[in-house]
């Protein structure tokens, strides 16, 4: 995996993540999922050209990036290490 990139889009916190193959997006996500259930903070994830997942954080009801949001990012950063 390579070392994660989030930037500030649209007002959103995004990454884009390549992998070798869909078993290991999938395993990444099924692990990201169990963290933002924890959190109850969930992100918005896309599966793209295959083997890609782009994933933004956003707090909805505050209509902008939040500290949740900058938690849950650091907590997939150590997902991927």
């Amino acid at each position: 995996m390579e070392h994660i990139n989030w930037e500030t889009k649209n007002g959103k916190l995004v990454t884009n993540l390549k992998f070798k193959s869909q078993t290991e997006l999938v395993e990444l996500l099924l692990k990201i999922a169990k963290v933002a259930d924890e959190m109850n903070h969930h992100p918005d994830c896309k599966i793209h050209k295959a083997f890609q997942l782009e994933i933004s954080l956003f707090t909805h009801d505050k209509n902008e990036i939040t500290d949740l949001d900058y938690q849950l990012a650091q907590k997939i950063d150590v997902l991927i290490k």
